[in-house]
């Protein structure tokens, strides 16, 4: 079966929308967005990205086909944007589209934000929501989508979509990336760190 937003292509409905005819966010300077607006931001977590186990939140945008030098002993792997502009009052919809297959670990405790997990099944996507509160226990995990300043803290299974939405009270800037220990691309800006720019 296999995934089909993102970077791969296709849709998947999101509250009545259409994913792929939605605005998607090109890691620069976004044009201005009504106060209140709702925007959707497409991210894939792409495994290997910048050559072995340096995994990355790449824009979907950007991934057109071409990656970065992949890093070698003696080098680091090219540059990657994955910076987000955003405006602040705006209703943002996060669509994460996870193609990494591994299972990192674990992951317990309370969700920190509403969110759902869509899978490919046999018998088609089958959609799991979780509530903020709820308490989750030995949920298998490649990845996490983390905003450590706001208390967003998202499970990322292997081989799923994830989607929730955030509104950003004010402006600010604020630092997302993976807490699962997943390479050496983990706190590297670019790959499995970035930025969330709020104006």
């Amino acid at each position: 079966m296999g995934l089909a937003v993102g970077w791969l292509g296709g849709n998947i409905g999101l509250e009545g929308k259409n994913v792929s005819s939605m605005p998607t966010e090109t890691g620069s300077v976004a044009p201005p967005v009504a106060l209140g607006t709702a925007k959707v931001v497409n991210l894939d977590v792409i495994p290997d990205w910048g050559g072995a186990t340096y995994d990355a939140f790449v824009i979907s945008s950007y991934a057109n086909g071409t990656v970065p030098k992949p890093a070698t002993n003696a080098t680091g792997p090219g540059p990657n944007d994955n910076n987000i502009t955003v405006q602040a009052g705006a209703s943002v919809t996060f669509v994460i589209t996870n193609i990494d297959t591994a299972v990192l670990m674990n992951f317990t405790g309370p969700v920190s934000t509403d969110f759902t997990v869509y899978n490919d099944t046999a018998s088609g996507q089958v959609a799991t929501h979780y509530s903020a509160g709820q308490s989750v226990s030995g949920l298998p995990i490649s990845h996490t989508f983390t905003i450590q300043s706001l208390n967003v803290n998202i499970p990322i299974p292997p081989d799923t979509i994830i989607t929730f939405t955030y509104t950003f009270v004010g402006p600010g800037v604020y630092k997302y990336f993976c807490e699962t220990p997943c390479g050496p691309g983990m706190a590297l800006a670019g790959y499995m760190s970035g930025y969330l720019i709020v104006t």
